[in-house]
């Protein structure tokens, strides 16, 4: 079984240094997902949003559609209750990577620490180069 992981999109997967290293990953053999608090019809909530985007960053690293997830603003710890085979999920969001460790088997990563990426390769049993 691939080891699945995720990670937010807007402030995360929307910087080309985290769109990097997901790529990497997709490379080798991790099957990568979005799961994001946006509203899967932003239109029948009057919400000025499209999803191009998000779309052209999942296309662009090959995140098939049946790979993005919508949580319609609910905080993400539900999603990863119901869906508990993510190793991790990465966000820029304190508030929800502490609810997804609280009450979920999933890792919420929070991507502006520091050593981010060495926290996402140790839980993976990647190789890493350094803490930094």
């Amino acid at each position: 079984m691939k080891k699945k992981v995720s990670f937010d999109f807007d402030d995360t997967l929307s910087y080309e240094e985290v769109q990097d290293y997901a790529k990497s990953l997709i490379e080798q053999g991790i099957d990568v997902h979005i799961v994001t608090s946006r509203y899967e019809d932003p239109s029948k909530y009057n919400f000025p949003c499209d999803h191009n985007d998000l779309l052209n960053v999942a296309i662009n690293l090959g995140i098939p559609k049946s790979h993005i997830h919508f949580t319609n603003f609910e905080n993400k710890a539900h999603f990863f209750a119901g869906n508990p085979d993510f190793v991790w999920h990465m966000d820029d969001n304190p508030d929800e990577t502490a609810a997804i460790n609280s009450f979920t088997n999933t890792k919420g990563i929070f991507w502006l620490h520091s050593n981010w990426k060495y926290k996402c390769n140790e839980l993976l049993e990647l190789p890493n180069e350094t803490k930094d």
